[in-house]
């Protein structure tokens, strides 16, 4: 079996039951194989730039600000964040008049659901763990996925420490091994990225297995 067939097989029980999904979604701090999301409303605006976000963070903390505080703020020069504020004024998160830049849209504090990595590995657990570990800067849950003929080489009290869920991938079905522990690092920012990758990968989805996904998480 190679790795991409176990991703497959992770993404036709996903598809199999309407979840949202993406795969390989770049973060910067890891590539999960397969992201989740549930619970996130389609109608959120859909921004996967950390900088994009950074600014509409800076400018709702202050209700407005200027384009000259703004590149000040962030070191960039007028013309880069022109861009970035005409950017926003296309979601309609912002506004501008003259040289200031209003807040008119809510992406701050918004329930974005919950959001689950899995690191699918032929036999490497140990990488694997510490890549699933990394997925929990934006990620509420990190899983490590592995044929279920590999799970009985897995130190699962390893896992357990850290957090990680466990996942058995057969022929016919994907069980819970171990169940993921709710991170405390997962970042507001970098969890709203990774959720507006998931959406776009999914704007038909409607409906969705109700039961948690792989648990009651």
């Amino acid at each position: 079996m190679l790795e991409s067939e176990l991703v497959d097989k992770i993404t036709a029980y996903l598809g199999k039951y309407r979840i949202r999904y993406a795969k390989e979604v770049r973060m910067g701090i890891g590539v999960p194989d397969v992201s989740i999301n549930i619970g996130a409303m389609k109608s959120m605006a859909l921004i996967s730039d950390y900088y994009l976000l950074s600014i509409a963070e800076y400018i709702n903390g202050r209700n407005k600000a200027t384009i000259c505080e703004i590149s000040e703020h962030f070191s960039f020069d007028k013309i880069k964040t022109q861009n970035y504020i005409n950017q926003l004024v296309l979601e309609r998160i912002v506004s501008q008049k003259d040289n200031v830049v209003h807040i008119n849209r809510k992406i701050f504090g918004l329930n974005l659901g919950k959001t689950i990595s899995i690191e699918a590995k032929l036999k490497d657990w140990r990488s694997g763990i510490l890549q699933a570990e990394r997925y929990l800067m934006f990620s509420d849950f990190s899983y490590l996925a592995l044929p279920e003929n590999k799970i009985h080489n897995v130190n699962q009290e390893q896992l357990k420490e850290k957090g990680i869920g466990l996942l058995s991938i057969g022929d016919k079905k994907i069980e819970e091994i171990v169940t993921p522990i709710q991170s405390a690092e997962c970042e507001y920012k970098q969890k709203y990225m990774l959720t507006s990758a998931i959406i776009k990968n999914n704007m038909q989805v409607t409906k969705r297995k109700p039961d948690g996904v792989f648990s009651e998480l």
